[in-house]
């Protein structure tokens, strides 16, 4: 059980509130960054990214939403945020989000999770 995923950010704040308007949630200030609270399942922090490094590390974290794959994109969109729908052969369908042009968060609308929760389901 996950109880709390962290990723960092150049821009924490902005982050944070992108992906809490994408998931329906509110934020809250943490120590070092963000939090996204959402009723049904782990804390999401964003915390800021040390610029010694140009690239983002290679975390993922697969989020589900209540909005549709054309909110997502649409917001994704306004956000200059590249994404697009994924479905590699036996996997369920995902939106990739690539957030501030280095990251990828996977987002599930409501049909994509239980195609996921089917696809887990047969691996266990």
């Amino acid at each position: 059980m996950i109880l709390r995923v962290s990723i960092n950010a150049r821009d924490p704040r902005h982050v944070a509130e992108v992906l809490a308007q994408i998931l329906d949630c509110r934020i809250v200030a943490a120590l070092g960054g963000w939090t996204l609270r959402g009723a049904d399942g782990p804390d999401l922090e964003i915390t800021s990214r040390h610029e010694t490094s140009p690239l983002a590390d290679e975390s993922r974290v697969a989020l589900s939403t209540s909005r549709t794959i054309a909110e997502v994109f649409a917001v994704a969109g306004r956000e200059g945020w590249p994404a697009r729908y994924r479905r590699s052969q036996g996997s369920a369908g995902t939106i990739e989000l690539l957030i501030e042009g280095d990251r990828i968060v996977e987002v599930l609308t409501a049909e994509m999770q239980a195609d996921y929760r089917e696809k887990m389901q047969a691996t266990d």
